[in-house]
């Protein structure tokens, strides 16, 4: 299919609403204050294009009465599913891979206050399995006041 019948496909199409696209790639891609988009500017234009035909070959997958029974919830979620899965596939810098996997737990360079350290910003973190099987992030840290560097460790929500 060319990128013209593809782009007619979707304009033609009423699962979901004209403003689907926008809103959910304008929530994911702009910084907020209380959300960072995980997924860098360089990717994004192709990430948006990936991102739509796997949703719509989804779409177009689906039976009518499938259709019905799908919440707007669960229809979101599908879509920010393959949003995630199209992204790792497209980064291979192996921060940018944990960024986009915990898009809301700390990123290199953030500043983080410690009660025993101070202001500490995150200069190294790595992805680590544990003998029970559960993951773990592990950050080293600078202190911003006696430049001492220290680590910690957190679980990772599953």
């Amino acid at each position: 299919m060319t990128d013209i019948e593809f782009d007619t496909l979707i304009k033609g199409q009423d699962f979901v609403g004209g403003d689907f696209f926008e809103t959910s790639f304008g929530f994911w891609f702009n910084d907020r204050l209380e959300i960072r988009t995980p997924f860098p500017e360089k990717i994004q234009p192709g990430l948006r294009e990936r991102t739509i035909r796997v949703f719509m070959d989804w779409v177009f997958e689906l039976s009518e009465e499938e259709k019905a029974k799908l919440a707007n919830e669960e229809i979101a979620e599908v879509f920010e599913m393959i949003l995630f899965n199209q992204a790792i596939d497209m980064v291979e810098d192996e921060d940018q891979k944990i960024t986009i996997c915990y898009p809301f737990l700390p990123r290199l360079g953030d500043v983080v206050d410690d009660k025993l350290r101070g202001s500490s910003t995150v200069i190294e973190r790595q992805l680590d399995v544990k003998e029970d099987s559960k993951k773990y992030m592990k950050l080293k840290l600078k202190s911003e006041a006696g430049l001492q560097e220290w680590e910690t460790e957190f679980e990772l929500p599953v």
